[in-house]
């Protein structure tokens, strides 16, 4: 759980430091104003990552050269601070330690976030399915982190292999040791994988089910490749000619439909975005299990196209997690009498917050 926060020429804040209660943090303004630059900065102590996918430095504060965000955490005290500074690499400091990657942030402050970038998960392509998995996993799982990072780098020296032969006769006994390693990790990953979608839909089902009264949200794991991974890259052919790697779970993707047809191609923006959010949530649930504790859930803007019964299910769902929750919105009715008398609000003008 968040304790405290300091922000320092972040987005459009140039100081701020503010203290969070362990229930409902309501983020209260008018569009424009920072409350998402808000949550992305706690997604940013969380996952080393900012939430949008830009590139760091175009986080820091216009007219500044470097931005600082730091955070305290309730019950251990950790310290955690990242620095993005113009022309230097990101730096994350873990009780004032300097850390070397900024990965190793994650599992220390596990965060589940969703935003209107988050509907890509249901209506992008599949590596935004992908990376879904690998980020929410990772958070959960050191060892899910490890084997990816294992997989990547052994999938990199293959495709390097690949790329360099150029017309002449490949020496095939360079690609085994590659090979075996992907095949290792990859099979791992699939394992890892396999089990979470099993529970998105079995939970995220149920969710959907409720907040969409009555929809059928169904989502499966679709593997590339069929049968033993290692024997799939040990058949060359097509890869040699393609010049990359076309099997392993760098290619595969997970099937989201909605009453039986595919969300991507024929969900409606609110279903999609009810398909994304039930996603979300369920990583709440399935974190539980796994930690021991709930994830900090960031939720920016869910409401705005939901009606009040969606709202008060969706509501129900993130309570029944204990989770501490951010949650922003133009107005503070949009959170439902009941919850706007129970959170602790603050409203944001202008990269100012203050306490209501």
């Amino acid at each position: 759980m968040l304790d405290l926060l300091q922000l320092s020429n972040f987005r459009n804040y140039r100081e701020q430091t503010l203290r969070f209660e362990s229930g409902v943090n309501l983020i209260v303004g008018e569009n424009a104003q920072g409350k998402t630059n808000l949550l992305e900065s706690i997604h940013l102590l969380s996952s080393g990552r900012l939430l949008r996918g830009h590139r760091d430095v175009e986080a820091i504060l216009d007219g500044e050269s470097k931005s600082e965000v730091a955070g305290e955490l309730a019950g251990s005290g950790t310290e955690l601070k990242v620095v993005i500074e113009q022309g230097v690499r990101k730096r994350v400091f873990i009780n004032s330690v300097s850390s070397i990657r900024a990965s190793d942030l994650l599992g220390r402050f596990p965060s589940v976030s969703f935003s209107n970038f988050d509907l890509d998960i249901v209506r992008g392509d599949s590596s935004c399915r992908r990376l879904f998995m690998d980020h929410e996993l990772s958070q959960i799982y050191p060892a899910y982190l490890r084997h990816l990072s294992h997989y990547k780098r052994a999938l990199e020296q293959r495709n390097a292999l690949l790329r360099d032969i150029e017309g002449r006769m490949p020496i095939l006994d360079l690609f085994e040791p590659w090979e075996a390693q992907m095949a290792e990790h990859g099979t791992a990953l699939r394992r890892y994988r396999s089990e979470f979608a099993k529970e998105l839909d079995r939970r995220g089902s149920e969710i959907h089910h409720q907040i969409a009264e009555g929809e059928t949200l169904s989502i499966a794991y679709q593997a590339k490749d069929e049968g033993d991974l290692l024997t799939s890259l040990s058949n060359r052919s097509q890869d040699l000619a393609r010049r990359t790697t076309t099997v392993g779970p760098h290619r595969d993707d997970l099937e989201i439909t909605i009453d039986g047809r595919g969300a991507r191609h024929f969900g409606s923006q609110g279903q999609q975005r009810t398909a994304a959010l039930s996603m979300k949530l369920t990583v709440l649930y399935f974190a539980v299990n796994i930690l021991g504790e709930p994830p900090v859930a960031l939720l920016d803007d869910v409401f705005s196209e939901l009606d009040e019964n969606r709202r008060s299910k969706l509501l129900e769902w993130v309570s029944g997690t204990a989770s501490q929750t951010f949650l922003t919105c133009t107005e503070e009715n949009q959170a439902g009498d009941q919850l706007a008398k129970t959170a602790k609000i603050f409203r944001v003008d202008h990269g100012s917050v203050s306490e209501a």
